[in-house]
């Protein structure tokens, strides 16, 4: 197999507008599984980091609530999930990185989960 054909690890981490009610961040958060999942990636980790400040302002908002994904995913999938990201406009700013040590996902302290 070609380097590109094996999946990958990836993080995510989005910004969300802080007024959000719950039930839209769920339903962002179903969006986004269910992306991953339909193009045989899996989710590996979700952390929710709530709501925090921002250094500057972003659309007249100074602050977001944050969610960091961490997702295998073939790496031709990328750009789709970034389409799809780019129209909601509920998000704020998102960034896709690989992850060099895809070992050490989850080994950090937890804040919270989203509950669907």
């Amino acid at each position: 197999m070609a380097k590109d054909e094996n999946k990958r690890v990836y993080e995510l981490i989005i910004a969300l507008k802080p007024l959000l009610p719950d039930e839209v961040r769920k339903e962002i958060h179903k969006n986004l599984v269910d992306m991953v999942e339909a193009d045989k990636g899996e989710v590996l980790d979700v952390d929710v980091w709530g709501k925090r400040y921002l250094a500057y302002d972003i659309a007249g908002q100074n602050e977001a609530y944050y969610i960091v994904y961490n997702f295998s995913i073939f790496p031709k999938n990328i750009a789709e999930i970034k389409r799809q990201l780019e129209l909601k406009q509920e998000i704020l700013r998102y960034m896709i990185v690989e992850v060099d040590y895809p070992e050490e996902i989850g080994k950090r302290i937890k804040k919270k989960v989203i509950k669907i």
